[in-house]
């Protein structure tokens, strides 16, 4: 009798641990149905602002990003070439086989050859926010000793200078006629107000210049090779090979071009 009894509470057990173990596959599988609606939901929302008309523009801008990027790799890929490291200096004037291919733009003459990167470098600047302006370029061989010359009655008239003391004192700001890099086209001047050389756009330039050939070609630290005083706004076309390479070795372009000479000689 006792067995008997016994036996329909455990069919009563078994039944209520199958209810309960039934309810919990449901709520679980409620959560796992409400956690894939949530899912589709969210990638619906995400997929629905990706086709906004607001965001085509965006995407059509990172577009135009992506060209910006392929042209400047366009410009780094070009091989340097022997002219784009021409030295004119004190120590090494112009010579007659120096024969720039001149150019008009942006109302400054340069040589046509660093036309391209010059444009790359001001639509980079473009790009990024800033805006470049040009205010020197090409300078030719008699207007560069006016200039020379009226920088020497300058020191004299207003800071009391013997004439000799004054040609040398010039020559280190403004050099004679036929010793100005100016003469080959392959340099550029910005602006030397204090507020551009203290604004976010020089300091883009200065940053991003090499990339596209260029060079801050005057500084303090290097007078000693190139004779002339610190000009941050003068900068040169030398290659976007040489200029990285300049940068990461702390060359100028006087000591750069007598590295590449020992290279080769000893290669």
């Amino acid at each position: 009798m006792r067995k008997h009894r016994q036996e329909p509470i455990l069919a009563e057990g078994s039944n209520r641990d199958s209810a309960a173990d039934v309810r919990r596959l449901h709520r679980w599988m409620i959560a796992v149905l409400a956690a894939i609606l949530i899912l589709a939901v969210l990638l619906g929302v995400l997929l629905w602002r990706a086709y906004q008309p607001g965001n085509a523009s965006k995407t059509g801008s990172s577009a135009s990003g992506a060209a910006a990027s392929v042209q400047s790799a366009e410009v780094l890929s070009e091989p340097d070439n022997s002219w784009a490291l021409t030295v004119v200096s004190q120590d090494q004037k112009a010579d007659n086989s120096l024969s720039p291919q001149l150019v008009t733009y942006e109302n400054i003459q340069v040589d046509s050859r660093i036309l391209p990167a010059l444009k790359q470098m001001l639509a980079g600047a473009k790009a990024a926010g800033y805006t470049l302006t040009l205010s020197k370029g090409y300078v030719d061989a008699k207007t560069q000793e006016n200039l020379y010359q009226q920088e020497i009655t300058d020191l004299m008239q207003k800071q009391n200078k013997t004439r000799a003391v004054a040609e040398s004192d010039a020559a280190a700001l403004v050099p004679p006629g036929g010793c100005s890099e100016n003469q080959t086209g392959l340099a550029v001047t910005f602006p030397s107000d204090q507020t551009f050389l203290d604004s976010d756009a020089y300091h883009w330039l200065l940053n991003h210049c090499v990339d596209y050939g260029f060079v801050r070609r005057y500084t303090d630290a290097k007078e000693g090779c190139t004779g002339l005083k610190d000009d941050p706004s003068h900068f040169r076309y030398v290659g976007p090979h040489n200029a990285q390479t300049m940068r990461r070795l702390s060359l100028c372009l006087e000591e750069y071009v007598t590295y590449l000479d020992r290279q080769n000689s000893t290669g």
